[in-house]
C-alpha cells in the first residue's frame, strides 16, 4: 500500500495487513452512555460485533448464554457503572455457561471502574479479564490482538487514520477519509488540532464483505443505483460472486457499476453504524477535505469514485475531493457544492481569472469545467465556501438532502442513468461478472 500524506508529500511503503477478523461481544450498563462507549470502542477498533447485552437485557439467564455461545467471540468488550455491578456479574456468569468449553477462550476487556474490576474479574475466573482506565488504552489492546501481537505490521485503519490527520493538518480544515476495501469500510473525520472520530466496520465491503452488504441493504436498494434493469436472482449471482472470488479490480463496466453500488450502501450503512454510536455525522458530512481511499478510489474513472462519494456520504457543504488508490498517490479530483434550492437560484464563482455565474435548478446535478487544480469561492443559493476544482472541476448537486431515489423503475432508471453521464461514469458493457 502507498502512503502519502497530500499529493506533494513524500511517499512511505508500508507493511499493511487487513488482518484477522476480531469477533467482539459487546455487555453494557443501562444507561445509554454505556451503550454508545462499547458501540464506539467496537468502531474504533474494527472489531465485528456479533452479540450485544445489557444490563437489563429482557433475555432470561438461559438466553443470553445461548447467544454468546452462539456468537463465539474472540473479546468480551465491558463497560458498566457501580450500580450496573451486580447485573454484569450476572452476565458474565451467562458468559462462562455459554463460552466454557470455547477454545481458545474468550478475553474479557473491562472499561470500567476498579472497584468494579475487582467484582467483575472474580466472576469472569477462568477468563482472562482486564481493566483499562481510559479508552484508547482499550481500543489499542484490541488492535493488537487484530495484529496477533506482530508490531511490525500497521493494520490498515491506523493508516487510514494517519492520512485523515495529515489531510486536515495540512489544509488547516476538517478532513474525512473515506475508505473501502474488499471487506471493510472505514469513515475517519480528522480535526486540525489531530483529534479523530472513526468508525471501522468489518465485514462491509466490495469483495468478502460484499454479502454482508447486501444484508443489511437489502438486495433491492443494492439494484436501485445500477443504470439499467435487472432482476433479483441475477444481481444476487453476481454479489455471491463477488464475496466467493476476490483479490482483482473488476474487469468488466458491468461489474465495476455493481461494485459501485455496493460502495454506496457500504459507506451509507457506515454512517448510520457512526450515528448510532453517537459520532460526529454532520461533521462528516459538512468536512471542507474528503479523501477516498481503498477500491472505492481505484475505479477506471475519477469520476465514478465521484459518484459514489456524493450517493453514499451526501456531502452537505463545501468540499475539495481527493482520492488514492492503494497503488498510487493522492490526487485533487474535484469541488462538491452541495444546494438545496426551492427554486431556479444563482451561485457565484470567483477565481483568479474572473467571476462567472452557474444556474441552478432544483433537483440538477452536474459539472462545471472550470479548469484543473483552481482555487474556487462559491457564494449564493444559501451556500458559501471555498476549496479547489480539481481535474473533473466543480459538482454542483441540487439533488436534495436526503438523496431520494424514485422508486418506479420507469423514473428511478433514467435519473441514475443521468448522474452516470454527468460525471463520465456511465457504462455500456452489461456483460455477466
Amino acid at each position: 500500500m502507498t502512503v502519502s500524506t497530500g499529493t506533494e508529500a513524500p511517499v512511505e511503503r508500508a507493511r499493511v495487513t487487513l488482518d484477522r477478523s476480531l469477533r467482539v461481544a459487546l455487555v453494557h450498563g443501562r444507561e445509554e452512555a454505556s451503550r454508545l462507549a462499547v458501540a464506539q470502542l467496537a468502531l474504533a477498533s474494527g472489531g465485528q460485533i456479533v452479540a450485544r447485552l445489557r444490563a437489563n437485557d429482557p433475555r432470561s439467564f438461559v438466553e443470553a448464554a445461548q447467544a454468546l455461545r452462539d456468537a463465539k467471540p474472540d473479546v468480551v468488550v465491558i463497560h458498566g457503572g457501580p450500580k450496573d455491578e451486580r447485573a454484569l456479574c450476572e452476565l458474565l456468569e451467562a458468559l462462562r455457561l455459554g463460552c466454557g468449553a470455547q477454545r481458545p477462550m474468550p478475553r474479557i476487556l473491562g472499561l470500567v471502574e476498579t472497584s468494579v474490576a475487582h467484582a467483575l474479574r472474580l466472576r469472569a475466573d477462568p477468563f482472562e479479564f482486564e481493566r483499562f482506565a481510559a479508552a484508547s488504552e482499550m481500543v489499542d489492546a484490541l488492535r493488537a490482538v487484530r495484529r496477533a501481537r506482530n508490531d511490525d505490521l500497521a493494520l490498515r485503519d491506523t493508516v487510514i487514520e494517519d492520512a485523515a490527520r495529515a489531510l486536515a493538518t495540512t489544509n488547516g480544515t476538517t478532513a474525512l477519509a473515506v475508505d473501502v476495501t474488499e471487506r471493510s469500510t472505514s469513515l475517519v473525520l480528522a480535526r486540525p488540532d489531530g483529534r479523530i472520530e472513526a468508525a471501522h466496520l468489518v465485514p462491509l465491503g466490495l469483495g468478502m464483505g460484499a454479502d454482508h452488504v447486501v444484508v443489511r441493504a437489502s438486495l433491492d436498494n443494492v439494484r436501485r443505483w445500477l443504470p439499467w434493469p435487472i432482476d433479483a436472482p441475477a444481481l444476487l449471482e453476481r454479489v455471491f460472486n463477488r464475496s466467493r472470488l476476490s483479490g482483482g479490480p473488476a474487469t468488466t463496466e458491468a461489474a465495476v457499476l455493481l461494485e459501485m453500488a455496493l460502495a454506496r450502501e457500504a459507506i451509507s450503512h457506515a454512517l448510520r453504524d457512526a450515528a448510532d454510536a453517537a459520532l460526529d455525522v454532520p461533521a462528516m458530512r459538512s468536512a471542507q477535505s474528503i479523501l477516498i481511499t481503498g477500491q472505492a478510489a481505484s475505479f477506471p474513472t475519477a469520476g465514478q469514485s465521484l459518484l459514489v462519494l456524493v450517493d453514499g456520504l451526501e456531502p452537505s457543504a463545501v468540499s475539495t475531493v481527493f482520492r488514492e488508490p492503494d497503488e498510487g498517490r493522492a490526487q485533487r479530483i474535484g469541488m462538491v457544492v452541495t444546494v438545496t434550492p426551492r427554486r431556479t437560484a444563482k451561485i457565484r464563482i470567483v477565481r483568479a481569472s474572473g467571476r462567472s455565474v452557474a444556474q441552478v435548478a432544483p433537483g440538477s446535478f452536474g459539472l462545471v469545467e472550470i479548469g484543473s487544480d483552481v482555487e474556487v469561492a462559491v457564494d449564493g443559493a444559501g451556500v458559501r465556501g471555498h476549496g479547489r476544482s480539481g481535474e473533473l472541476g466543480i459538482l454542483i448537486d441540487a439533488r436534495g438532502r436526503p438523496l431520494r431515489l424514485p422508486e418506479r423503475d420507469g423514473e428511478r432508471i433514467p435519473a441514475v442513468a443521468r448522474w452516470h453521464t454527468a460525471l463520465q461514469a456511465a457504462a455500456d458493457d452489461r456483460r455477466s461478472t
